[in-house]
């Protein structure tokens, strides 16, 4: 069976190869046949999670198009660990019971998303169902949204927007691409969401660019996050390397504990240390054309690699 699947997935794979002149993001994988990108995320979460991600990547969760892309999906789902059943598609009902739209808006109905109920299905179960999943079998059936499964995010090749070298979404300036995140996320959750996107949370380098990361809090003066008035950024090994240490002076000389030593810029400008915990709006960055960055992102003093040690112990 696993050298099956090998073989399914190596099918895949060459029916989906990069071409040098169709780019997009680097996690992505291009085919050709149907002119989209697809990446399948193993790591299964809800229906509206997998919904955020997708958008986050510039991409949408999949609406299969035709009967032909639904099989080659159906070799892309051959990829995914033995107890996965399904994949979450952009189809829903939560506007309305039994009227399924795409998460593109468009009602489903008259079109050949109608025929791929398994049979019985929708069934509307405890009315508890108000999301789709596409089965190995490349059939749909109605889940709770809440339930957990893998995803597939797609777009077509013509609707990329390549922004060499920013993806789409990134802010140039300078010699970086921003990326400004205004739902509030914990600092570990934001790390994690500038990483999907293969990125890391921003680092200060100069005055300059400090004055930057503030304009991006400038324009959510009405901003309902726990804390408006804060950004998460990737504090350095050593902020002076970095090229900017200039510390809120209520907290120039303490030395945070475990629970509150997470990097945030103030609307002031200044760098101050928040409870981890706390949500918070947050920025990513990309460096461009390969250029190797002065520091990578860390909490205080720390690399995310030994705060990651300490927590397994």
């Amino acid at each position: 069976m696993s050298a099956l699947r090998a073989i399914l997935v190596l099918v895949f794979v060459l029916k989906c190869h990069r071409l040098k002149a169709q780019k997009f993001r680097m996690d992505y994988m291009w085919a050709q046949t149907f002119k989209t990108f697809y990446r399948l995320h193993d790591l299964a979460t809800n229906w509206e999670e997998a919904r955020q991600i997708c958008e986050g990547e510039g991409t949408n969760l999949l609406i299969p198009g035709t009967l032909d892309e639904i099989e080659n999906l159906k070799l892309l789902m051959s990829n995914m660990k033995a107890h996965y059943t399904a994949i979450f598609v952009g189809i829903h009902d939560r506007f309305a019971d039994g009227h399924y739209v795409t998460v593109k808006g468009e009602p489903i109905t008259g079109t050949i998303l109608e025929l791929l109920w398994a049979e019985g299905r929708p069934d509307h179960l405890n009315n508890s169902e108000h999301c789709v999943v596409m089965t190995r079998e490349g059939l749909f059936d109605d889940r709770p949204c809440t339930d957990i499964h893998p995803f597939v995010c797609k777009i077509l090749g013509n609707d990329t927007k390549y922004n060499q070298p920013c993806y789409t979404r990134h802010q140039k300036i300078s010699n970086k691409c921003f990326k400004f995140h205004s739902e509030p996320l914990s600092w570990h959750d934001a790390y994690l969401a500038c990483r999907l996107e293969e990125g890391r949370l921003a680092i200060v380098n100069s005055a300059k660019e400090a004055s930057v990361f503030v304009s991006f809090l400038g324009d959510h003066l009405n901003s309902n996050t726990p804390d408006p008035n804060i950004l998460y950024i990737g504090f350095s090994e050593t902020l002076e390397a970095a090229g900017y240490a200039s510390w809120n002076p209520l907290q120039a000389n303490n030395i945070p504990d475990k629970q509150q030593r997470c990097g945030a810029i103030s609307r002031t400008g200044f760098l101050e240390v928040t409870n981890c915990e706390k949500p918070a709006m947050f920025l990513c960055e990309r460096v461009i054309n390969g250029a190797k960055p002065n520091t990578k992102p860390t909490e205080i003093i720390k690399t995310t690699t030994e705060l990651n040690s300490e927590q397994e112990v």
